[in-house]
C-alpha cells in the first residue's frame, strides 16, 4: 500500500476516498480516528489516503483532477488484461432476478388470497368494506397471475439463453 495523500481534515479524506472509491480504485484511510482519542491535539496525526501500487498513478492522477491521464492509464491496463488468443468468456445469463420479483410479489398475495374476510357485514359502512375485501381479492389475484408469468417467462429467458450458448 501506497500512501496518495494525507489530510488533515477527516471529512476531506473521506471524501477523497469516496471519489476513489467510485472509480474502483481499492483503498483505505489509515489513522482516521486517531484525532478522537488526543483531546486537544487533533493535528497530531493526519489521515493518510493508502492504495495499491497498481493503483497509485491513477489515484494521483483522479484526486488531482487530470481525468483524462487516468483514463489512459486505465485502457492501457485493460489492454494488457485482454487476452490475446481471442477466447471469449460466455455470459451469465441466468435471469433469476425474475424469480426473486416474482416471490416477492406471491408471498403477499398468496397471505392476502388467504385472509377470511366477512361476507356479512352490518352498519353504514359495511358496503364500502366488501367492496374494499372484494377489490382487494381480485388486485392478489392479478398480483399471482403475473407472477406466474414472470416465472414462465423466467423459463423462456433461460431456456433460450442456453441454446443460444450451445450455439456458440
Amino acid at each position: 500500500m501506497v500512501t496518495v495523500r494525507t489530510y488533515w481534515n477527516p471529512a476531506k479524506a473521506a471524501l477523497a476516498k469516496s471519489v476513489l472509491d467510485n472509480y474502483e480504485i481499492p483503498c483505505a484511510l489509515l489513522d482516521e480516528h486517531a484525532n478522537l482519542s488526543a483531546r486537544g491535539a487533533q493535528f497530531a496525526v493526519p489521515t493518510r489516503l493508502v492504495v495499491d501500487e497498481a493503483y497509485a498513478t491513477r489515484a494521483m492522477h483522479i484526486l488531482n483532477g487530470d481525468l483524462e491521464s487516468a483514463a489512459k492509464i486505465e485502457v492501457e491496463e485493460n489492454a494488457l488484461e485482454t487476452p490475446i488468443n481471442g477466447a471469449c468468456e460466455i455470459a451469465n445469463r441466468n435471469p433469476w432476478e425474475l424469480l426473486v420479483l416474482a416471490f416477492y410479489l406471491l408471498v403477499p398475495a398468496i397471505c392476502v388470497l388467504r385472509t377470511k374476510f366477512p361476507t356479512l357485514a352490518t352498519g353504514s359502512r359495511a358496503r364500502y368494506f366488501i367492496a374494499r375485501a372484494t377489490a382487494t381479492q381480485f388486485l392478489s389475484w392479478l398480483v399471482v397471475s403475473f407472477a406466474v408469468v414472470l416465472v414462465v417467462f423466467y423459463f423462456r429467458v433461460r431456456h433460450s439463453s442456453l441454446k443460444s450458448s450451445t450455439r456458440q
